[in-house]
């Protein structure tokens, strides 16, 4: 399991430029066709993070399906530091298993030919099964 962290921190300022008191930075996740920076690409996504009057910052992460479970998704807005944390865990995927071979006998025992590709390993086919010759008649 992929679990990522990410902790934004606010400029303190006293001037004009620091957040509004009661409000809180806001993240969401955009895809990879949505922005014009960079040509889209479907393995990516951007994880985003706003709070006015700050610009809104991006951040490229893989473009898998995020699991939004309490446990495993959370935000925490710390006012007095203004630092931002937000915490998600990417689902699990299956593993993809190639089928298993063929068992032998559900096949009845029937051989089965080479598969394919094996000539050009240089593996040289089998010898064909020629009945075998009437023995030599007795002098």
């Amino acid at each position: 399991m992929v679990i990522l962290i990410f902790c934004i921190n606010l400029p303190i300022f006293t001037s004009i430029l620091e957040i509004a008191e009661g409000v809180q930075p806001r993240h969401r996740f955009m895809s990879a066709y949505e922005q014009k920076i960079e040509p889209p690409d479907r393995r990516w996504q951007y994880l985003l993070f706003a709070a006015e009057p700050y610009e809104t910052i991006a951040f490229k992460v893989p473009s898998r399906e995020v699991e939004k479970h309490d446990s495993k998704f959370w935000t925490h807005w710390n006012k007095d530091t203004k630092q931002f944390f937000l915490q998600f865990a990417f689902k699990i995927e299956p593993l993809r298993m190639p089928p298993p071979p063929p068992k032998m006998w559900e096949n009845h025992g029937i051989r089965l030919p080479p598969p394919p590709g094996a000539q050009l390993m240089g593996v040289p086919p089998p010898p064909p099964l020629l009945p075998v010759p009437p023995p030599p008649p007795s002098m």
